[in-house]
């Protein structure tokens, strides 16, 4: 005996040679799949997955990967490389007994308990074309959208944002739709005409982007109108009847605009205070007399505290130099009000020395 490989914890019920490298696959009641090396009989990948015990293990052509079927009635594909389940294949009601590949690798057969034996293709090469097809239509629209946003054309850009699922983008392109309209005072016109065109499922994809915007107090003034032009747009008795989902969408988006609301009523009654204050001060509708601020400003003679810079002494306007003053901005009047010197100047003093030494 070469060797013997443990590791299952109930009974084997099936195995399977690689056709490609040295390995061997086990199916077991345990509910797991093992794959084996024959060099050295380790372990070297365990598969979990299965609700039930597996009853059936088979390589694909390539050797890379596996396919499974169970107790549960399910038929599962495996990658060897990373130990995951890439897909699960549900058409048994019962047990799956019987499992195999035809020669060319292109279908599988799958009989179970439930008297049935199902044919399986492969569609995989399908399947990547479909996604293919899809991502060129998806940069192809993406282009679109970007033309259309630069030449500020945003009916045609909402549409497509919509087929590309781009909340953002639709959030961007309906603001530029509401400040255009309030500009030409057409107030939600352009909304309710794209609403008036909205599939069952668009109309419910555009609430269901409101009533996540309607979650930001920045966005919210956009959530709003969206859906006033939805409820003015289409009566009430048909959206609570003729849409699925759409009265519940409502009734989540109902807290978060009456918290808006709230919001919008106490920054409103804070406005009237301040209108009192402004208008207390004379501020907000203009003064009751002729009385300009220059003209007050002009009569009246500012006390400010001195300050000294490079040795010169302002006070009140007027510019002391060594005591003296010399008059600013072409002042030349000789108001009695005018601060001539402060304190005794080092000037008089030398000159009251001078007299009294050549007397």
């Amino acid at each position: 005996m070469h060797g013997t490989l443990k590791g299952h914890k109930r009974g084997v019920w099936d195995c399977q040679f690689s056709p490609q490298d040295r390995v061997v696959a086990t199916a077991s009641g345990d509910r797991t799949l093992k794959l084996w090396s024959l060099a050295d009989c380790r372990c070297i990948r365990t598969f979990q997955g299965h609700m039930a015990g597996v009853l059936r293990v088979r390589f694909l052509s390539t050797g890379l990967q596996l396919m499974s079927s169970g107790s549960d009635g399910l038929i599962k594909l495996w990658t060897i490389k990373t130990n995951e389940c890439e897909s699960t294949m549900d058409g048994h009601g019962d047990k799956i007994w019987a499992l195999d590949i035809s020669p060319c690798g292109t279908a599988l057969f799958s009989g179970g308990a439930d008297s049935k034996i199902a044919v399986w293709k492969d569609t995989t090469k399908e399947r990547d074309d479909a996604l293919r097809e899809a991502e060129e239509q998806n940069i192809l629209k993406e282009q679109q959208l970007s033309n259309h946003l630069r030449h500020k054309q945003y009916e045609k850009a909402l549409e497509i944002a919509l087929e590309l699922d781009k909340p953002n983008q639709v959030l961007r392109v309906l603001t530029e739709i509401v400040e255009k309209d309030t500009k030409n005072n057409k107030g939600i016109q352009t909304l309710q005409k794209h609403v008036g065109k909205w599939s069952p499922d668009r109309l419910k994809q555009m609430l269901k982007y409101c009533r996540e915007w309607n979650t930001r107090a920045r966005n919210s003034h956009i959530a709003m109108l969206v859906v006033k032009a939805v409820v003015t747009t289409i009566p009430a008795v048909k959206l609570a009847t003729s849409y699925d989902g759409v009265p519940e969408i409502l009734a989540q988006i109902a807290p978060y605009a009456e918290r808006h609301f709230d919001r919008l009523e106490r920054m409103v009654g804070d406005s009237y205070l301040l209108d009192y204050t402004l208008f207390s001060q004379g501020s907000l509708h203009g003064t009751t007399s002729n009385e300009t601020y220059n003209d007050w400003a002009a009569r009246s003679k500012h006390v400010l505290p001195p300050t000294e810079a490079e040795g010169k002494i302002q006070i009140g306007g007027s510019l002391i130099v060594n005591g003296g003053k010399t008059k600013s901005n072409g002042d030349t009047s000789d108001s009695d009000s005018d601060v001539m010197t402060i304190g005794d100047s080092d000037t008089e003093d030398e000159d009251s020395s001078s007299s009294s030494n050549k007397s």
